[in-house]
């Protein structure tokens, strides 16, 4: 390789994203592609793997684009790592009655913790990903923004960044739209500029995470599902296949709608109550992380908080007890309000960072 150009490890998974953001990488650095090897899919039927980010076709395509551009290309067995580090808290969560996004924790440890470790081992000077977010300098910091396009912003996964890790990291497609990233694969002739998108969790194919922790327990999940009062209504199999919200497979009678409105792990119990008892503005963070922080953030107006990937931000207002725990009431009451999912916050388009919600308060 050139030694007047910077070099940069992309992480590659084989999709149309990270395929054009090597190509445009490509133009002014010396280009790396790695692909993450994070679970042993040899038990799996092919058609269980549609729709799986990270599957060995994934691997495939990923290779044949490096190829395409004349790259090195390098597979990285991290399974051990991805085990002890995203599957087992996956797990884990669901047992204490959460319902946890794996990605995050994934991007943390694993695509922006061990890859980066990678990239520095082998002397390189930035690692980068095909998310569709937005790294601009700000003085002497450096600000997280959310993508160009506002249908596929991916900021609101990429909260537990720090400064450190956003001096080394690139996102070549945050300005660009999906349509404009299609457009630029075909024009270069690479084969997936028409692939779909992965919507599954990697290691849960056909999204089947009830079976998966099945065959991590032995002992018996089974209990009451109970009404907001107290009264007993019916049983479940196990309380880790019920989410907050969840209104269908409760299989109980009821002259009236009901949804699960908590899940109490320590008692197996699973508290079904009207749609009106999801509701809650007010509701405790831990495990926070601040990519930014504004000077008396307690008193803005203007901070505005996502409770999921797909949901709106809200104004809300922040009191920050210490550095992990920070209670949240938003303008407007929101609807089911979930333990183990992240309330990412935001100043217009900035991320100033967030946490795992650890309880709602009614």
């Amino acid at each position: 390789m050139g030694t007047s150009k910077k070099t940069v490890v992309i992480g590659m998974s084989g999709g149309v994203d990270s395929s054009v953001a090597a190509l445009l990488l490509k133009r002014d650095y010396n280009v790396i592609g790695i692909s993450l090897q994070v679970f042993d899919y040899s038990d799996f039927k092919e058609c269980d793997l549609k729709g799986v980010c990270c599957s060995p076709e994934d691997v495939y395509d990923a290779r044949q684009v490096a190829l395409k551009l004349s790259i090195p290309f390098y597979v990285l067995n991290y399974r051990e790592k991805f085990k002890r580090i995203v599957i087992d808290n996956f797990i884990s969560e669901y047992l204490n009655g959460n319902t946890p996004n794996p990605c995050i924790i994934c991007n943390e440890k694993i695509k922006f913790g061990e890859m980066l470790n990678f990239a520095i081992s082998i002397g390189a000077d930035f690692i980068a990903t095909g998310h569709y977010a937005i790294n601009t300098p700000m003085n002497s910091i450096r600000l997280l923004r959310m993508g160009r396009d506002k249908h596929k912003d991916q900021s609101y996964f990429l909260y537990r960044l720090n400064q450190e890790k956003l001096k080394k990291i690139l996102f070549p497609i945050g300005n660009l739209t999906k349509e404009e990233v299609r457009k630029i694969a075909k024009e270069n002739e690479l084969n997936i500029y028409n692939k779909r998108e992965s919507h599954e969790i990697c290691f849960v194919p056909q999204n089947n995470y009830s079976e998966l922790i099945d065959k991590n327990i032995k002992t018996d999940m089974s209990g009451k599902i109970i009404s907001s009062n107290g009264k007993v209504l019916g049983r479940h199999k196990g309380y880790y296949r019920y989410t907050i919200g969840q209104r269908r497979g409760l299989n109980i009678n009821s002259n009236k709608p009901l949804y699960v409105i908590k899940i109490n792990a320590e008692e197996k119990e699973i508290v079904v109550g009207e749609e009106k008892e999801l509701y809650s503005n007010s509701f405790i963070i831990d495990n926070v992380n601040f990519i930014y922080k504004p000077e008396k953030i307690e008193d803005l107006d203007n901070v505005k908080v996502k409770i999921r990937y797909l949901s709106e931000p809200e104004y809300c207002k922040i009191k920050i007890e210490n550095n992990n725990k920070v209670f949240v009431t938003t303008k407007m009451p929101l609807r089911a309000i979930t333990p183990g999912q992240s309330a990412v916050f935001y100043i217009e388009d900035i991320v100033l960072g967030g946490g795992i919600i650890s309880e709602v308060i009614h």
